[in-house]
């Protein structure tokens, strides 16, 4: 009896030291995969793919569009802001259900505003433009145990060094350095979102 007991004890942590080194990690099953995403942020709808275990590239795009802008006392314009985000998660630790990486990333802005230099009329509109180059740590945690093996959301912290250029006339250009201590935003190398991946 003690002999049985013995085997089947040996054959059962046999079978499950098979089945964890044969088990995926976050990271493996993603290969190859895009997920859809919206994150908080300058350019918040992106898609992130997985060239392999261990790096991944991002894209992300905003736009918006402010239709009643006041230029005189009876005329309106419309102002068209954009943004567009890369970046390349580098992994540090894969888990069953969790990926956690290094994203160093690259966003460039264009907010267009009405230049306050001469009588304000609709053909004084100019773009000031912001490049946001940041480094972050973050996280994805798949939804797995839940039955959404495909649903992921991350978190990501950060610092970042940005370059602002004015586009009204004799403005000077303004570098700042910065963290997400006060805020999560894809512009201070913060972003909480989520990513559908098919």
């Amino acid at each position: 009896m003690k002999r049985t007991m013995r085997m089947l004890g040996v054959t059962v942590l046999a079978l499950c030291a098979a089945n964890s080194a044969l088990a995926e990690n976050a990271n493996q099953r993603v290969v190859g995969k895009k997920g859809i995403g919206y994150f908080n942020g300058a350019a918040p709808v992106g898609v992130r793919y997985w060239m392999n275990d261990g790096m991944a590239i991002d894209f992300g795009v905003g736009l918006d569009l402010d239709t009643k802008v006041p230029t005189t006392a009876t005329d309106n314009t419309s102002l068209f802001d954009w943004a567009f985000d890369i970046g390349m998660p580098w992994v540090l630790h894969g888990e069953e259900n969790m990926i956690v990486y290094f994203r160093p990333g690259l966003t460039f802005a264009g907010n267009q505003s009405l230049d306050g230099t001469t009588v304000t009329v609709a053909d004084d509109k100019v773009y000031d433009m912001a490049y946001d180059l940041s480094l972050g740590l973050g996280g994805e945690f798949f939804l797995g145990q839940l039955g959404w093996p495909n649903l992921s959301f991350s978190g990501q912290v950060g610092v970042g060094l940005q370059i602002l250029q004015p586009g009204a006339d004799n403005a000077e250009s303004d570098v700042n350095f910065f963290t997400t201590v006060d805020n999560v935003s894809v512009v201070n190398t913060g972003s909480i979102g989520f990513h559908f991946y098919f």
